[in-house]
């Protein structure tokens, strides 16, 4: 019985020892190989039972919706970032403008106060002027200042008046044609009440 075993044993290695080495085709070439090499399909049919897969329909893409999301947000993503591009150029050409248009300002305003000096120094040459012509006039006789005056603008008659002796300029009315006197009397008033203003 012991001698059964023994072979059994043996028998049952060999078989074990020839199946693996058959997996592994270095034993298959021999003609032992060949005898107690067993056909895998076979045995893979009969030995295991293998559940029924279902073939997977290839048409049907599960992923579509999210390359879809994906692809909408990568074109959002590329118009914002266009839309910041120009954005920052518009910002940019703003801010140039804006620049230029500050030194423009100070240009006008160096120019403004360049004329306004220049005109209050003509005003001034003008007053002095006027002045002195006034003393003139105060010393001829009223009858030919009266005449001189028919002869003036309104403006420079104005002046001359504003800048007499009120006696002398009282004295010289009384010659004045009337209407050339209500016509010097507006221009008095409208260049005395434009300062007020």
């Amino acid at each position: 019985m012991k001698k059964l075993i023994v072979v059994c044993q043996i028998l049952l290695s060999v078989f074990f020892l020839t199946k693996a080495l058959s997996y592994s085709n270095g034993f298959q070439e021999t003609s032992f190989g060949k005898i107690l090499s067993w056909d895998r399909s076979a045995i893979a049919q009969t030995s295991s039972v293998s559940p029924v897969l279902l073939p997977r329909d290839v048409t049907i893409d599960h992923l579509q919706k999210e390359r879809d999301l994906l692809a909408l947000l990568q074109t959002r993503e590329k118009a914002l970032d266009d839309r910041e591009r120009a954005v920052k150029l518009e910002e940019q050409n703003v801010l140039a403008l804006k620049q230029e248009l500050l030194e423009k300002i100070d240009a006008f305003k160096a120019l403004e106060a360049l004329l306004s000096d220049r005109l209050e120094g003509e005003n001034a040459r003008e007053q002095k002027r006027m002045k002195d012509l006034a003393k003139v006039y105060d010393a001829a006789p009223p009858q030919k200042v009266a005449a001189m005056f028919e002869k003036l603008s309104v403006k420079t008659a104005a002046g001359i008046t504003i800048n007499m002796k009120r006696e002398r300029a009282g004295l010289v009315w009384g010659f004045l044609n009337p209407q050339k006197a209500v016509e010097i009397t507006n221009e008095i008033t409208r260049t005395t009440r434009l300062p007020a203003q």
